[in-house]
Parts: structure tokens; C-alpha cells; sequence
């Protein structure tokens, strides 16, 4: 029942942080514009705000540009962007959110530090949606898929629906499009790889839609086996 609630006060007040942030003359200056709200928390989950430490973040937590997030093992957090955008941040992952506000549009750019991180951006009018990584920039008005940051920092992205527009960063620095059931890969050198995605890919995919974490217990002679995973 408190999650119930929960959720409808923050279906609620997103309508009011989005006329906060289209109107520069309402009482929330530009820097403190909310552009995104945690919708859901599993776990280890951790937001930093500039110039603070980490703290435990908190469902109904508002983030503003500049604020970083991080999860740890077994662990999730869901955030819902102003224009009803969703990321998922996975377990052991990192990111921080920047925004760009003119007029009446707000140009959002996600870093991806590390880890897998699914996307369902909402379809995009006149605003910017970017994702950036170490070794790509990737411009999205209306899609879904996910990206995958390596220690090496190479990334992947997979793309399940909708056309994305990549860049390398490093090397020469290669672009193109990546359409729904296609990948690119961007090792540490800038070299780019493009293709269809394998079976494997799109299974990954799926999961990175799961939100729910289920746990088996079994008992065996050495005690309590405790399986975690995640479900649709």
C-alpha cells in the first residue's frame, strides 16, 4: 500500500516539476530544475549532488543536472525524466545527468560512466536526448535499447526499437545509424563496429526491462541457498 502511494504522489507532482522547469518566471531558479525523479529503488542505490558526498538515494528523489548515480550489487534504480523518458540503471553501474535549458526546451545528455544502463526515450519534439560514453555520443529522439560500459571502456549500445544516431570520440571518430535490431561497438581505440544484434544481445535486452527482484530459497545440507534474480 505505501508503494502504491508513493507512486501516485510522484505521478502527481512530475507535472508540476515540468512547469517548474518550462517557466523561468516560477519561484525554482534555473540551476535547481528538477529534470528527472527516482521512480524505484532496489537495493544499493546512491545519488551525489555537486560539491556533497554519496547518499542513500530515495524513491521520489528529484535530480537536477550535475547529479550522479550509482548502484551496487544485485541492485537497480528506475528514473523517469520530465518528458516521461525511463532509464535503468543496473547493478554496479554509474552515471551522471546534465541539462541545457533554452526557452522552453531542456537538452539532456546522460554520462555513462560504467555498467548497463536500458533506455525508453520518449519521442522527442524540439528538445535533445544524448547518451554519452567514454568512446561514443549517441542522439536519440524516440527509441529503446541499452548500453554497456566495460572497465576498458569500450561501449556497446543495442538497439530494440527506433533509430539511433552515433559518434565515436576517440580515434577516427567514426558515425553512423544504428536501427532496431542492430548494435555498435566502440572499443578503447575508437574502432567502430556495426552489425545485427546476435540472440544473445536482445536477451540481454529483455533483462534489462526486469524491475522486480524475486529470491528462491533452498534449503541444503550446508544451509540456505538464497538465488536472487530479476522478472518481468
Amino acid at each position: 500500500m505505501n508503494s502504491i502511494i508513493k507512486l501516485a504522489v510522484l505521478f502527481l507532482i512530475l507535472p508540476v516539476l515540468l512547469f517548474a522547469a518550462e517557466n523561468p518566471g516560477s519561484n525554482v531558479s534555473k540551476s535547481e530544475n528538477p529534470v528527472a525523479v527516482v521512480m524505484k529503488v532496489v537495493k544499493e542505490v546512491s545519488t551525489k549532488k555537486e560539491g556533497t558526498d554519496w547518499a542513500t538515494a530515495k524513491i521520489g528523489q528529484t535530480l537536477k543536472t550535475g547529479d550522479e548515480v550509482k548502484t551496487g550489487d544485485k541492485s537497480l534504480a528506475l528514473i523517469k525524466f520530465t518528458d516521461n523518458s525511463l532509464i535503468r540503471v543496473r547493478e554496479n553501474s554509474s552515471l551522471k545527468i546534465f541539462a541545457d535549458k533554452k526557452d522552453k526546451t531542456i537538452s539532456k545528455n546522460t554520462h555513462i560512466d560504467k555498467g548497463r544502463v536500458g533506455f525508453e526515450v520518449a519521442k522527442q519534439e524540439n528538445e535533445e536526448f544524448k547518451f554519452t560514453t567514454p568512446t561514443m555520443v549517441a542522439s536519440i529522439r524516440g527509441t529503446e535499447g541499452f548500453f554497456d560500459v566495460f572497465p576498458d571502456g569500450a561501449s556497446l549500445l543495442v538497439v530494440a526499437r527506433g533509430l539511433i544516431e552515433v559518434l565515436g570520440t576517440l580515434g577516427n571518430k567514426d558515425g553512423g545509424n544504428v536501427g532496431a535490431g542492430q548494435y555498435v561497438m566502440y572499443n578503447n581505440n575508437g574502432d567502430m563496429t556495426l552489425g545485427d544484434a546476435t540472440e544473445g544481445m536482445m536477451k540481454d535486452q529483455q533483462g534489462t526491462r526486469s524491475t522486480n527482484l524475486k529470491k528462491i530459497r533452498i534449503q541444503t545440507s550446508q544451509g540456505e541457498l538464497v538465488i536472487e534474480y530479476y522478472a518481468e
